[in-house]
């Protein structure tokens, strides 16, 4: 009885313990923000060539407007009609409509920045990280941190659209 009795309390103090380490959602957002920032500076810097600078810009371009009009938006219209969305653990989706199914209802706010970015002949490709934040179903915030690689094309106007888009839940590098 005295050993279960003491196993039980060194588990409450480990997970309290653990409770107590663990970052707030508003601290894990503000972590993985200031990550964001670097990498968008980063991307910037590193950018070689023309077309590798105009599509870090169309990726940070992209950010803002999913930040501010929303993921289903701004994913379908940059979406090329033969686009690739490959979502974790969902199905695949092709071209606008589809994405823009994808995304109904979500209120999820979508941040997130290239760290590189290579571009050459009108194909391009990003990578970078991710965070997507709100209120669960639960009604409890969340944060989930994701690393992501877009694969651009140059549209017939000359403008970058996506042709394959995934992203991988995990933690920021």
């Amino acid at each position: 009885m005295t050993r279960t009795i003491l196993c039980l309390a060194v588990m409450a103090s480990l997970a309290a313990a653990f409770a107590a380490e663990a970052p707030s959602v508003e601290d894990q957002l503000t972590a993985a923000r200031a990550k964001i920032a670097q990498a968008a500076q980063k991307a910037r810097a590193s950018a070689r060539t023309a077309e590798e600078k105009a599509i870090v810009e169309a990726d940070l371009a992209f950010a803002a407007d999913a930040a501010k009009r929303g993921a289903d938006v701004a994913f379908a219209e940059r979406m090329l009609p033969q686009g690739r969305l490959f979502p974790a653990r969902q199905p695949l989706a092709v071209g606008p409509d589809a994405v823009r199914a994808l995304f109904k209802g979500d209120a999820s706010l979508w941040e997130w920045a290239p760290v590189e970015a290579v571009a050459e002949s009108g194909l391009g490709v990003t990578w970078g990280i991710a965070a997507i934040s709100g209120k669960g179903e639960d009604g409890k915030d969340f944060v989930v941190t994701t690393r992501y690689t877009t694969v651009w094309r140059k549209d017939d106007k000359g403008v970058w659209k996506i042709w394959i888009d995934l992203a991988t839940p995990g933690p920021l590098p």
